[in-house]
């Protein structure tokens, strides 16, 4: 996640402007959600836990050293029986104090088993070390997703309040035919339950836009009142040249689910190998030193002990019930289960990655030919508009190029949206998906009149 450092700055300076020439664009919207959003900041979290694994798995190899210490006041009341040695030892009571401390050395000498479950710790965190980046990168799909559904919903609810008007007035056309007599009154009541439907459908496409805004600011804790609308004066940039097969071998090699899948499944096998090598011997080397002092006892003398030791230690297990091998069969069970999952991950990259591909071409053959559609819906808009000027065309028909207008623009920005997330997800499929495509799409948008213009390139420097 690196050069993310002038979006952060982007951001706090943002913030320092007043509330209504605040308007957010991709840059900031993606700073705020590395912060804010909690599926990204739950994969780090994960991340520095995986990072315990390895010390965990390494301590079986390392020294292991610990000391100990007692005191004690003892009081002892002894009673000697018979004795026909001629050596008597003193009966009665006895208080004296006890004390000693000690120190031990181990060292694993042979762990197989320890060896398999440090390999497999070494596969687990390069499993979460490719998941945050996983991570990182669906956040950026993620952004660009919600952000170009508000800029959709938008669009929708222009469209909506277009044939809103339009149908209010040939409602209002409609009653006022009917009160000359020159309509019935099924026109007038037609006339009005095409008003309420599309009046109806225009509440919906608000509600939608609370929606969108919604899914913004719960994934970045920002307000997304004012975004940034996509330029649509212009084609975006055509796709890459390349073909499936190519883009097939790079996610093949650098998809980051895939990549995932393959360490855990190698984590699972190294854990497999460790259960079955719970049958090996193991062999520790011990080290210890003890020091022990009575000031009194049942003989009626005190003792000063220190004893040291240095040694090997074989342990082997012959039988236990049968737990090793149930741990081993069942290691071995989820082995194939990640083996399997391996399968079927390489299945559907390969399904995604041409999907992706298609989407992406498809697209942007559906993009230019709306972009054709959108500039002779704006020519009859603008000939009708002459035409009322003129005097050969009505107010209503004006309405009408005026709806047919907005629909053929709501339908090319939409081709837009589709064709640059199809992008998106091509890229994450072959795992090229960074903050740097976040700067590229900013680079499509416009600051909307009334808003700061000066920071709209700042997350894009460094």
């Amino acid at each position: 996640m690196k050069n993310l450092l002038p979006l952060v700055i982007a951001v706090g300076a943002f913030t320092l402007t007043p509330n209504a020439a605040r308007a957010l664009n991709l840059t900031h919207l993606y700073a705020e959600a590395v912060v804010h959003d909690m599926r990204y900041a739950e994969s780090g979290a994960s991340y520095r836990e995986a990072h315990t694994l390895i010390p965990a798995a390494r301590s079986a190899f390392l020294p292991h050293v610990s000391a100990n210490a007692n005191t004690a006041y003892n009081i002892l009341h002894s009673t000697i029986l018979g004795g026909t040695t001629g050596f008597t030892f003193p009966s009665g009571r006895f208080a004296f104090n006890s004390n000693g401390y000690g120190i031990s050395v181990t060292e694993a000498l042979l762990n197989v088993q320890a060896l398999y479950n440090y390999r497999a710790a070494g596969q687990s965190l390069k499993a979460s070390r490719i998941r945050y980046r996983l991570s990182a990168s669906r956040l950026v799909l993620s952004v660009a997703q919600r952000y170009f559904d508000l800029l959709l919903a938008k669009s929708e609810l222009r469209l909506r309040r277009a044939e809103e008007h339009a149908l209010r007035a040939q409602l209002a056309r409609a009653k006022r035919s009917f009160r000359l007599g020159t309509a019935t009154v099924i026109d007038a009541k037609d006339a009005r339950a095409r008003y309420e439907a599309v009046r109806a459908q225009a509440l919906d496409a608000a509600n939608a836009v609370r929606i969108a805004r919604s899914r913004i600011e719960q994934m970045t804790g920002a307000r997304a009142r004012h975004v940034w609308p996509l330029a649509l004066s212009k084609l975006p940039p055509p796709p890459r040249r390349g073909s499936v097969l190519l883009e097939e071998s790079r996610a093949s090699r650098h998809n980051l689910v895939l990549l995932a899948t393959r360490a855990e499944a190698r984590a699972a096998r190294a854990r497999a190998s460790a259960a079955a090598a719970g049958r090996y011997p193991t062999i520790t080397a011990e080290a210890a030193y003890t020091y022990n002092r009575a000031g009194n006892s049942q003989f009626g003398f005190g003792s000063v002990i220190r004893e040291k030791s240095i040694g090997l230690d074989l342990s082997l297990p012959i039988y236990q019930g049968g737990e090793l091998s149930a741990a081993s069969a069942r290691a071995e069970a989820r082995a194939y289960k990640a083996h399997v999952a391996v399968l079927r991950t390489e299945r559907e990259v390969e399904f995604d990655v041409r999907q992706a591909f298609l989407d992406e071409r498809n697209g942007y053959a559906e993009v230019r030919a709306l972009r054709v559609a959108e500039k002779a819906a704006h020519v009859a808009l603008q000939s009708d508009r002459l035409g009322l000027k003129v005097g050969v065309r009505n107010d209503v028909e004006v309405l009408r190029a005026q709806q047919d207008y907005y629909q053929a623009r709501r339908d090319f920005a939409r081709a837009v949206f589709a064709y640059l997330l199809s992008r998106l997800s091509l890229k994450a499929a072959v795992s090229e998906l960074t903050v740097g495509d976040i700067r590229q799409l900013n680079a499509l948008l416009r600051p909307p009149s009334g808003s700061l213009t000066r920071l709209s390139h700042v997350g894009s420097r460094g």
